[in-house]
Protein backbone atom coordinates (compact mmCIF):
# COMPACT_ATOMS: atom_id res chain seq x y z
CA UNK A 1 0.00 0.00 0.00
CA UNK A 2 1.47 3.33 -0.99
CA UNK A 3 0.77 6.41 1.08
CA UNK A 4 3.42 8.63 -0.47
CA UNK A 5 0.91 11.19 -1.73
CA UNK A 6 -0.05 11.87 1.88
CA UNK A 7 3.50 11.76 3.27
CA UNK A 8 2.56 9.07 5.75
CA UNK A 9 5.14 6.52 6.83
CA UNK A 10 3.35 3.32 7.91
CA UNK A 11 6.43 2.37 9.91
CA UNK A 12 5.95 5.43 12.11
CA UNK A 13 2.17 5.28 12.55
CA UNK A 14 0.04 2.78 14.43
CA UNK A 15 -2.46 0.66 12.59
CA UNK A 16 -5.88 1.62 13.97
CA UNK A 17 -7.73 -1.23 12.29
CA UNK A 18 -7.80 -3.49 15.38
CA UNK A 19 -9.72 -0.90 17.36
CA UNK A 20 -11.86 0.56 14.54
CA UNK A 21 -12.89 -2.45 12.43
CA UNK A 22 -15.05 -5.39 13.43
CA UNK A 23 -14.29 -9.03 12.67
CA UNK A 24 -15.81 -8.67 9.20
CA UNK A 25 -13.62 -5.66 8.39
CA UNK A 26 -16.45 -3.14 8.62
CA UNK A 27 -16.11 0.13 10.58
CA UNK A 28 -17.20 -0.06 14.20
CA UNK A 29 -19.21 2.65 15.92
CA UNK A 30 -16.85 3.63 18.72
CA UNK A 31 -16.83 6.35 21.37
CA UNK A 32 -14.78 9.39 20.41
CA UNK A 33 -12.50 8.49 23.31
CA UNK A 34 -11.24 5.56 21.22
CA UNK A 35 -9.68 8.13 18.90
CA UNK A 36 -8.53 10.60 21.54
CA UNK A 37 -4.95 9.38 21.69
CA UNK A 38 -4.56 8.88 17.93
CA UNK A 39 -2.69 11.25 15.64
CA UNK A 40 -4.00 12.86 12.45
CA UNK A 41 -1.42 10.82 10.54
CA UNK A 42 -2.72 7.59 12.04
CA UNK A 43 -6.31 8.51 11.24
CA UNK A 44 -5.32 9.41 7.69
CA UNK A 45 -3.46 6.14 7.26
CA UNK A 46 -6.49 4.20 8.45
CA UNK A 47 -8.83 6.22 6.25
CA UNK A 48 -6.77 5.76 3.11
CA UNK A 49 -6.19 2.06 3.69
CA UNK A 50 -9.87 1.34 4.30
CA UNK A 51 -11.66 3.92 2.15
CA UNK A 52 -13.10 5.82 5.13
CA UNK A 53 -13.39 9.60 5.47
CA UNK A 54 -15.54 10.37 8.53
CA UNK A 55 -15.49 8.22 11.65
CA UNK A 56 -18.89 6.98 12.90
CA UNK A 57 -18.55 7.74 16.60
CA UNK A 58 -21.17 7.03 19.24
CA UNK A 59 -21.45 10.77 19.85
CA UNK A 60 -22.18 11.47 16.18
CA UNK A 61 -24.83 8.76 16.12
CA UNK A 62 -26.43 10.17 19.28
CA UNK A 63 -26.39 13.69 17.83
CA UNK A 64 -28.04 12.62 14.57
CA UNK A 65 -30.55 10.33 16.27
CA UNK A 66 -31.62 13.19 18.51
CA UNK A 67 -31.85 15.58 15.56
CA UNK A 68 -33.88 13.14 13.47
CA UNK A 69 -36.37 12.54 16.27
CA UNK A 70 -39.40 10.88 14.72
CA UNK A 71 -38.81 12.29 11.25
CA UNK A 72 -38.04 10.21 8.17
CA UNK A 73 -34.41 10.28 7.07
CA UNK A 74 -31.95 8.70 4.66
CA UNK A 75 -28.20 8.83 4.14
CA UNK A 76 -26.83 9.61 0.68
CA UNK A 77 -23.28 8.80 -0.39
CA UNK A 78 -23.32 6.29 2.45
CA UNK A 79 -20.28 4.25 1.39
CA UNK A 80 -19.83 1.50 3.97
CA UNK A 81 -23.22 2.42 5.39
CA UNK A 82 -22.34 1.93 9.04
CA UNK A 83 -23.67 5.34 10.09
CA UNK A 84 -27.06 4.74 8.48
CA UNK A 85 -27.21 1.26 9.99
CA UNK A 86 -26.56 2.67 13.46
CA UNK A 87 -29.35 5.20 12.91
CA UNK A 88 -31.76 2.64 11.48
CA UNK A 89 -32.30 4.61 8.26
CA UNK A 90 -31.90 3.68 4.57
CA UNK A 91 -28.35 3.85 3.24
CA UNK A 92 -27.95 4.88 -0.41
CA UNK A 93 -25.00 5.50 -2.71
CA UNK A 94 -24.40 5.51 -6.46
CA UNK A 95 -21.67 2.91 -5.74
CA UNK A 96 -19.62 4.32 -8.61
CA UNK A 97 -16.35 3.08 -7.15
CA UNK A 98 -17.41 -0.44 -8.04
CA UNK A 99 -17.08 0.50 -11.71
CA UNK A 100 -13.92 -0.84 -13.42
CA UNK A 101 -12.69 2.59 -14.48
CA UNK A 102 -12.97 3.93 -10.94
CA UNK A 103 -11.28 0.86 -9.50
CA UNK A 104 -8.41 1.33 -11.93
CA UNK A 105 -8.13 5.02 -11.04
CA UNK A 106 -7.85 4.33 -7.31
CA UNK A 107 -5.51 1.42 -7.90
CA UNK A 108 -3.19 3.82 -9.71
CA UNK A 109 -3.27 6.05 -6.62
CA UNK A 110 -2.40 3.09 -4.42
CA UNK A 111 -5.75 3.28 -2.63
CA UNK A 112 -8.49 0.71 -2.11
CA UNK A 113 -11.99 1.75 -3.08
CA UNK A 114 -14.84 2.14 -0.64
CA UNK A 115 -16.12 -1.18 0.68
CA UNK A 116 -19.84 -0.70 0.25
CA UNK A 117 -22.07 -2.35 2.81
CA UNK A 118 -24.36 -5.05 1.45
CA UNK A 119 -27.32 -3.02 2.73
CA UNK A 120 -26.31 0.13 0.81
CA UNK A 121 -28.85 0.61 -1.98
CA UNK A 122 -27.52 1.63 -5.37
CA UNK A 123 -29.22 5.00 -5.89
CA UNK A 124 -27.73 8.37 -6.62
CA UNK A 125 -28.82 11.23 -4.38
CA UNK A 126 -31.65 12.45 -6.62
CA UNK A 127 -33.00 8.91 -7.07
CA UNK A 128 -32.82 8.27 -3.33
CA UNK A 129 -34.74 11.43 -2.46
CA UNK A 130 -37.34 10.70 -5.16
CA UNK A 131 -37.84 7.15 -3.86
CA UNK A 132 -37.94 7.79 -0.11
CA UNK A 133 -39.15 11.42 0.03
CA UNK A 134 -37.42 11.89 3.38
CA UNK A 135 -37.82 14.84 5.69
CA UNK A 136 -34.09 14.74 6.47
CA UNK A 137 -31.09 13.88 4.28
CA UNK A 138 -27.73 13.12 5.86
CA UNK A 139 -24.42 13.15 3.97
CA UNK A 140 -20.83 12.79 5.12
CA UNK A 141 -18.01 14.00 2.90
CA UNK A 142 -20.02 13.82 -0.33
CA UNK A 143 -18.70 15.68 -3.35
CA UNK A 144 -20.92 18.39 -4.80
CA UNK A 145 -21.78 18.58 -8.48
CA UNK A 146 -19.42 20.57 -10.70
CA UNK A 147 -20.93 23.75 -12.10
CA UNK A 148 -19.23 25.26 -15.15
CA UNK A 149 -20.45 28.67 -13.98
CA UNK A 150 -18.42 28.24 -10.77
CA UNK A 151 -15.29 26.34 -11.84
CA UNK A 152 -13.38 27.62 -8.80
CA UNK A 153 -15.70 25.60 -6.57
CA UNK A 154 -14.48 22.31 -8.00
CA UNK A 155 -16.70 19.28 -7.54
CA UNK A 156 -17.50 16.37 -9.82
CA UNK A 157 -19.78 15.90 -12.81
CA UNK A 158 -21.23 12.90 -10.98
CA UNK A 159 -21.44 14.77 -7.67
CA UNK A 160 -24.53 15.66 -5.68
CA UNK A 161 -26.73 18.60 -6.65
CA UNK A 162 -26.90 19.74 -3.05
CA UNK A 163 -29.07 22.78 -3.72
CA UNK A 164 -31.71 20.48 -5.21
CA UNK A 165 -31.47 18.21 -2.18
CA UNK A 166 -31.98 21.17 0.16
CA UNK A 167 -35.05 22.27 -1.80
CA UNK A 168 -36.50 18.76 -1.67
CA UNK A 169 -36.35 18.10 2.06
CA UNK A 170 -36.96 19.66 5.45
CA UNK A 171 -33.32 19.54 6.52
CA UNK A 172 -29.98 18.60 4.98
CA UNK A 173 -27.16 17.63 7.33
CA UNK A 174 -23.62 17.63 5.96
CA UNK A 175 -20.57 16.34 7.84
CA UNK A 176 -17.26 17.62 6.53
CA UNK A 177 -13.98 19.42 7.09
CA UNK A 178 -13.36 23.17 7.04
CA UNK A 179 -10.50 23.18 4.54
CA UNK A 180 -11.46 20.18 2.45
CA UNK A 181 -14.98 21.52 1.88
CA UNK A 182 -14.20 25.24 1.93
CA UNK A 183 -15.46 25.76 -1.63
CA UNK A 184 -18.74 23.89 -1.29
CA UNK A 185 -21.30 26.24 -2.94
CA UNK A 186 -24.06 25.63 -0.40
CA UNK A 187 -21.94 27.24 2.31
CA UNK A 188 -23.18 30.55 0.91
CA UNK A 189 -26.75 29.57 1.85
CA UNK A 190 -28.16 30.22 5.35
CA UNK A 191 -27.30 27.33 7.63
CA UNK A 192 -26.26 26.37 11.13
CA UNK A 193 -22.75 25.13 11.73
CA UNK A 194 -21.24 23.39 14.73
CA UNK A 195 -17.75 22.07 15.41
CA UNK A 196 -18.20 19.50 18.20
CA UNK A 197 -15.01 18.24 19.86
CA UNK A 198 -16.03 14.62 19.32
CA UNK A 199 -16.21 14.86 15.51
CA UNK A 200 -13.37 13.02 13.79
CA UNK A 201 -12.27 12.48 10.18
CA UNK A 202 -9.20 11.52 8.19
CA UNK A 203 -8.40 15.19 7.41
CA UNK A 204 -4.82 16.10 8.19
CA UNK A 205 -4.87 19.84 7.48
CA UNK A 206 -5.37 21.04 11.06
CA UNK A 207 -8.76 22.67 10.47
CA UNK A 208 -11.96 21.77 12.28
CA UNK A 209 -14.40 19.10 11.19
CA UNK A 210 -17.94 20.44 11.22
CA UNK A 211 -21.62 19.63 10.89
CA UNK A 212 -23.68 21.95 8.72
CA UNK A 213 -27.49 22.02 8.88
CA UNK A 214 -29.57 23.57 6.12
CA UNK A 215 -33.29 23.86 6.91
CA UNK A 216 -36.28 24.77 4.79
CA UNK A 217 -38.10 27.99 5.70
CA UNK A 218 -40.74 27.18 8.28
CA UNK A 219 -39.22 23.80 9.14
CA UNK A 220 -39.27 22.69 12.76
CA UNK A 221 -36.11 24.12 14.29
CA UNK A 222 -34.28 21.45 16.25
CA UNK A 223 -30.93 21.79 17.97
CA UNK A 224 -30.09 18.36 19.34
CA UNK A 225 -29.54 17.97 23.05
CA UNK A 226 -26.45 15.99 22.09
CA UNK A 227 -24.64 19.22 21.13
CA UNK A 228 -21.82 19.34 23.68
CA UNK A 229 -19.46 22.12 24.61
CA UNK A 230 -17.88 23.22 21.37
CA UNK A 231 -18.19 25.87 18.76
CA UNK A 232 -21.64 26.49 17.34
CA UNK A 233 -22.61 29.13 14.85
CA UNK A 234 -25.51 30.41 12.79
CA UNK A 235 -24.82 31.90 9.39
CA UNK A 236 -28.32 33.19 8.80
Amino acid sequence: MTLQAWHIDPARTRDLAPRLLDAAGAPRVVPAAALANTTPEERLRFGVEHGIYAFPTEELVAFLRDFIGGRSAIEIGAGHGRLAAALGIPATDNRQREEPAMRAYYAALGQPTVRYGAHVEKLDAAEAVAKYRPQLVIAAWVTHRFDAAQPQAGGSETGVDERAIIRACEAFVFIGNTQVHAHKPILSLPHRRIEPPWLRSRAINGTADFIGIWEAPGARQVLPKAVPAGRAGDTR
